[in-house]
């Protein structure tokens, strides 16, 4: 979202500000929720800005208050959503820690949300800006996470010294997305057996 512009009232125009104010914020809630509700029946690359003004009621105008583009709109709307938020409780084991920042990312990329961070990963690949917007929103919180975990277990000896970290990453989530982007399942014996694997691959 772009900064707000800073501006002088005169009292005349207080009355005015703050009876706007809810109907900004309506129309900007409204935006949000008929992006949602285009998502569960049209894949992202159909969706437009048109499309969710209308579904919304209101003007396009309204949407580039905020918003940039469509992609911007609807990383805004998924990623917004509690089930993305990645709050993790602290952990006093590095794999365990993985292990559980693995399981929320399953839960999180499980059924028509998978489908739709699919579909923004894709939609992403052909826009820069998209693509690093994508990076900020979703991936980096991930990525320090993680990178949080390995550094950790480095520390401590649970993982190997010469352990890179940026590579250990890749290691860790190059199979998940994988799967995610070629329409794969993830099955209990994936989910299982990936943190696993990955505590022998780093281990001292």
């Amino acid at each position: 979202m772009q900064p707000s512009e800073i501006q002088t009232y005169s009292n005349q125009d207080a009355g005015t500000r703050k009876a706007g104010r809810p109907r900004s914020e309506d129309s900007h809630r409204a935006i949000l929720d008929a992006t949602r509700r285009l998502l569960t029946h049209m894949p992202v690359s159909k969706i437009s800005v048109e499309a969710i003004a209308k579904k919304a009621g209101v003007g396009k105008t309204t949407i580039y208050r905020w918003w940039p583009n469509k992609q911007a709109v609807v990383m805004d709307a998924v990623f917004s959503q509690p089930a993305f938020h990645n709050i993790l409780p602290a952990s006093a084991s590095a794999y365990k820690g993985i292990a559980a920042q693995l399981e929320k990312l399953f839960r999180q990329l499980a059924g028509k949300n998978g489908r739709m961070v699919s579909e923004i990963i894709g939609d992403a690949q052909g826009d820069p800006e998209a693509l690093k917007s994508l990076i900020e929103i979703f991936f980096q919180q991930r990525y320090d996470a993680l990178a949080k975990y390995i550094q950790q277990g480095k520390e401590s000896g649970e993982f190997a010294q010469n352990a890179d970290v940026e590579v250990a990453i890749d290691l860790i989530m190059a199979p998940i997305f994988f799967r995610l982007m070629t329409g794969q399942d993830f099955d209990s014996n994936f989910e299982s057996q990936i943190p696993m694997m990955i505590n022998k691959a780093l281990s001292a």
